[in-house]
């Protein structure tokens, strides 16, 4: 379907590119290392949403954006908590 305004070329819309094998197997290994679905979309030059829906529909979603950020605050927390021991025991010598 094209839309054409007042004084504009009608110009139609591509609404699929079919994914490759190559693609596919980056994908999966995208999600795999955990990567989100933004990074995802930029490295395989696709829309978000495309690249979600994709994901899903060959068996591996990406993780829910709330457990993947609990896991990153905890992470860093942990990060922060070694740094700071690391350094009370320098200042302590």
């Amino acid at each position: 379907m094209a839309i054409a305004m007042e004084g504009s070329a009608v110009m139609p819309r591509v609404t699929s590119r079919s994914w490759t094998a190559d693609q596919i197997n980056l994908l999966c290994a995208l999600v795999e290392r955990g990567v989100s679905p933004a990074r995802a979309s930029v490295v395989l030059k696709r829309p978000r949403l495309a690249v979600q829906s994709k994901a899903r529909a060959i068996g591996k979603p990406f993780a829910d954006a709330r457990v993947v950020r609990m896991a990153r605050l905890t992470r860093e927390t942990d990060e922060r908590k070694a740094i700071e021991a690391r350094e009370a025991k320098i200042v302590q010598y």
